[in-house]
């Protein structure tokens, strides 16, 4: 663990508060509005972008540690390819296994690249 006690030695813990966090407004968002919850529903945007701006959180904090993790610097790159460019479902499942993984991602770069 590092000495300092600044805030991007607790970035880390934003990755996942933002990535979920998203998914969870969304969700919140297309229940309040009385709709069903589609995948293809407009409201999925929310969770969408709040994965792309944790994944460039992830790799803000990768980049401060001592040691680099190279997959995490590759996290925004990975999102843009997922959410804006690739020909994949950009739904909630997409939305959820990709907040999951950059939290992985996160505890990783926590405890081993320190």
């Amino acid at each position: 663990m590092t000495t300092g006690h600044g805030v991007l030695d607790r970035l880390w813990l934003a990755v996942p508060a933002v990535s979920f966090g998203g998914i969870l407004v969304s969700a919140l968002a297309i229940f309040a509005a009385g709709d069903l919850m589609y995948v293809d529903h407009p409201m999925w945007g929310i969770g969408l972008w709040a994965n792309i701006a944790a994944s460039f959180m992830l790799c803000l904090y990768a980049y401060t540690r001592p040691r680099k993790d190279f997959v995490a610097l590759l996290a925004p790159m990975y999102a843009v390819i997922i959410f804006l460019v690739g020909d994949f479902s950009t739904g909630p499942v997409m939305q959820v296994l990709f907040a999951a993984s950059i939290t992985i991602l996160a505890v990783r770069v926590e405890k081993k690249f320190q």
